[in-house]
């Protein structure tokens, strides 16, 4: 599971009351989201372009609502020449690749697997970065929370079976798209930060989309986090719908659609209830800072597992409530370390 909505000039501080319901409307938003994702996915196994239709209206979604927000002012970003939107769609494509994937995956493997190896892009991250940044260094602690993501999300892998919690040989192929998605999740961050130095355009501050991320520094002289994001999805909507176009999968998910609407309210609640949680994500950072965000993003993706289990009924192993565990306390011990 990088944005930023708002303007950076505060009318007055926030209170208790704002930090509240900042927390309920990302939790609630995201979980809404989430459960729309696998609804859909439940409903619709056989439709090859789910996949693209969900990136499609997270991309569409992601950018409409800052559009709203800033009533238009984030077209003041956008890049001008083939040149200037050639970084757009690489790194479109990456955000693709950590998304589209992940929705994919949920043809072979159940859920909350996917929930449990999106939270383990520490690994990733921590290996790529210090590939880019020669003479990187980690703490201990650092390391020993990857540890454990990567053994709860190894035992988390085990057993687990197709969507359904039932055997399925095609459950490592989920796999594989799963390890592919967070490795692109852990690039796009590199990606956002080269694209902000060397842009040689000065911002205002503006909103950011897609995967809730900490808040960072905008260059002298460079574009923001946030339109860097506003950018990436723009350009990220474009791509995907003239691609649905050319190869027909447009004509076929509207088809779906029609024959039954349900694919459609699924759609617009996964877009509506990304965009809106990362609205709510980043007015949180703001109030409260990145600990409390990260602790309520936490308790989100257990409750999101809960659900899971609960609304869509599927087998439950002991290494699955272990692996869980290692899990979270990966996750917190991480959150801790940024205090």
């Amino acid at each position: 599971d990088s944005l930023k909505f708002g303007s950076s000039n505060e009318v007055s501080p926030p209170t208790s009351k704002d930090v509240m319901l900042y927390i309920a409307i990302f939790f609630f938003a995201m979980i809404a989201h989430e459960l729309a994702l696998e609804a859909a996915s439940a409903a619709f196994p056989e439709l090859e372009s789910l996949a693209a239709s969900v990136t499609l209206f997270q991309f569409g979604f992601c950018f409409m609502l800052p559009f709203v927000i800033t009533r238009g002012k984030v077209c003041q970003t956008f890049p001008r020449t083939i040149k200037e939107t050639l970084p757009y769609i690489r790194l479109s494509f990456l955000v693709f690749g950590a998304t589209g994937l992940a929705t994919q995956s949920l043809r072979y493997v159940a859920y909350p697997t996917k929930v449990v190896f999106k939270s383990a892009k520490l690994i990733p991250t921590m290996i790529i970065s210090t590939i880019l940044n020669h003479g990187k260094k980690y703490a201990f602690l650092d390391y020993l929370a990857a540890l454990l993501l990567c053994l709860g999300a190894a035992g988390y892998s085990y057993g687990g079976g197709g969507p359904d919690g039932t055997e399925n040989d095609n459950s490592y192929f989920g796999i594989v798209l799963l390890t592919i998605s967070i490795i692109c999740d852990a690039i796009v961050p590199n990606l956002q930060q080269q694209l902000m130095w060397s842009s040689p355009k000065a911002t205002t501050a503006l909103p950011r989309v897609q995967a809730p991320q900490r808040e960072e520094i905008t260059p002298s002289g460079g574009l923001s986090a946030q339109a860097v994001m506003i950018n990436t999805n723009a350009v990220g909507f474009a791509i995907i719908f003239v691609f649905m176009v050319l190869n027909g999968s447009i004509n076929v998910a509207t088809s779906t659609a029609v024959a039954d609407p349900r694919l459609f309210v699924y759609l617009i609640s996964i877009g509506l209830g990304l965009s809106t949680a990362v609205f709510a994500y980043t007015k949180l950072i703001k109030a409260s800072g990145s600990v409390v965000a990260v602790a309520v993003a936490t308790l989100r993706k257990v409750a999101t597992i809960i659900l899971s289990y609960i609304i869509f009924p599927k087998p439950v192993l002991r290494i699955h409530v272990f692996s869980g565990l290692l899990v979270l306390i990966g996750i917190l011990i991480n959150a801790c370390k940024k205090r």
